[in-house]
């Protein structure tokens, strides 16, 4: 048998595994119509404030990576609002003999809720965290920077978690009525 003959057998066999399992896409359409990528489309976001209620840089970088990830498919008239606040925690952990820090862990915590604004009520609220750590290195220009770029990725990374979360929500809930024009 050849390599290629291999390969094929292979991959029926993970097909048939997957449809066996009840395996269904995450975005596609649901058998009671509709689909989460379209419901994901129809989220507005609400400004992103920091944990006392201010607006800030990673508010924005937040509201980037979620607009990134729920309007992929294209958005349409609003059905739900994301309403969502931000703790950031900065906390060095690494120490010299001098008691000067090495290293810094960084902790973003997003507190978020859904909101159906036919209704107004609360559809999901929920929170989630992504947490990584950075080198103090001898140039205060090159921390400053490592910081900034490990808060880009940490906000893309709980835009990735959030809406991961959203098209699980959407894909067990039964369709929503379309939106009228």
């Amino acid at each position: 048998m050849t390599a290629r003959a291999i390969r094929t057998v292979m991959i029926a066999l993970l097909a048939l595994t997957m449809a066996a399992c009840g395996f269904e896409p995450m975005y596609g359409a649901r058998p009671r119509g509709g689909s989460a990528a379209s419901d994901l489309g129809a989220i507005e976001l609400a400004p992103i404030v920091d944990a006392e209620g201010g607006p800030f840089r990673l508010g924005l970088l937040m509201k980037n990576a979620l607009s990134d990830r729920l309007y992929a498919s294209g958005s349409v008239s609003p059905r739900y609002r994301l309403e969502m606040s931000v703790e950031r925690d900065l906390q060095g952990f690494g120490f010299r003999p001098d008691e000067a820090v090495t290293r810094y862990g960084l902790k973003l915590t997003a507190h978020y809720r859904l909101i159906d604004l036919a209704t107004g009520n609360v559809a999901l609220e929920e929170s989630a965290r992504a947490y990584n750590s950075y080198d103090v290195v001898q140039s205060d220009f090159a921390t400053l920077m490592a910081e900034r770029n490990m808060e880009e990725r940490l906000a893309r990374d709980l835009g990735e978690r959030i809406s991961s979360r959203l098209g699980l929500y959407f894909r067990n809930r039964p369709a929503a009525a379309p939106a009228a024009p």
